[in-house]
């Protein structure tokens, strides 16, 4: 795979996937909530070798895994002190709460 030159789009799939692997294997339950993951999906993730990520992306091609937060434009227009802060309140993805249950998707173990 020495000889592959990956678009930019197929770099973006691979520095969030080793990323996302990389925070799965030093914190579970903080890696499955920084990235939305049930513990099934982080557990996959955090498994995943180095090699196996590439031939995947390589493969993938050019469809992006991971869309931009809805209010993106909205964040990056607003002062930079105020990013940071809005951003932490502020969930990525507007999703109705789920009747019944007291905690986050991320924070749950099954």
């Amino acid at each position: 795979m020495g000889d592959v030159q990956f678009s930019d789009v197929q770099l973006l799939n691979l520095s969030m996937l080793i990323t996302m692997r990389d925070s799965i294997k030093q914190d579970l339950v903080s890696g499955c909530c920084k990235f939305g993951l049930h513990v099934d999906q982080a557990r996959f993730l955090g498994d995943l070798t180095f090699d196996q990520i590439l031939v995947m992306v390589a493969n993938i091609g050019h469809e992006c895994l991971f869309p931009p937060r809805q209010d993106l434009v909205s964040l990056l227009k607003l002062p930079v002190p105020l990013a940071g802060p809005i951003t932490s309140v502020h969930p990525p993805y507007q999703t109705p709460p789920m009747p019944g249950t007291l905690f986050p998707r991320c924070c749950r173990a099954s």
